[in-house]
């Protein structure tokens, strides 16, 4: 595959820092479950995300047993195939890539403050509007998580388009 846009973000160990996923993802710091991207290829990735001691979410969720909500685990393993997607994609920043369907997904351990959650996805197929991604997380080289992903892949211009509809209807 030809050098994209993406990799003249790698740092000198072909990695991506959480600086770098910021500028390719469109999400702020509170919802940016990606720290770093290991390894990433245009089959695969490897990410992490450590999670934080003194996050809203975690201290909210079951009060007194500060667990990660599995939601945010499965969002954080659609965030990494997300990347896995855009780096596939001529010019990846004129498209929105949204969930479609989680499917089996399967949660086999809580994720507590501290942990580093390791997302480990295989983009299984893309087509022009759809991307099937098969992943798993894992802490401490232990699986906590097993799901498959649906993204949908939509030209900016068109959503914006389509929602200002909705909105006026």
């Amino acid at each position: 595959m030809a050098e994209t846009a993406i990799d003249s973000l790698r740092d000198s160990n072909g990695c991506l820092d959480r600086a770098a996923i910021r500028s390719i993802l469109p999400y702020g710091d509170d919802f940016l479950f990606v720290d770093e991207v290991t390894h990433l290829t245009d089959e695969e990735i490897e990410a992490g995300y450590t999670i934080p001691e003194e996050s809203t979410f975690v201290r909210a969720h079951f009060e007194g047993l500060p667990i990660m909500p599995g939601v945010l685990i499965g969002e954080g393993m659609a965030q990494a195939g997300t990347l896995v997607v855009r780096y596939n994609l001529e010019n990846h920043q004129n498209h929105d890539i949204l969930a479609f369907q989680i499917e089996n997904a399967r949660f086999t351990r809580p994720a507590r403050p501290g942990d580093q959650l390791q997302y480990r996805v295989r983009l299984v197929k893309l087509r022009r509007y759809v991307a099937r991604l098969e992943g798993e997380v894992l802490v401490g080289g232990r699986e906590i998580c097993k799901a498959r992903v649906v993204l949908a892949i939509i030209e900016r211009d068109k959503l914006r388009l389509q929602l200002e509809a909705l909105d006026q209807s």
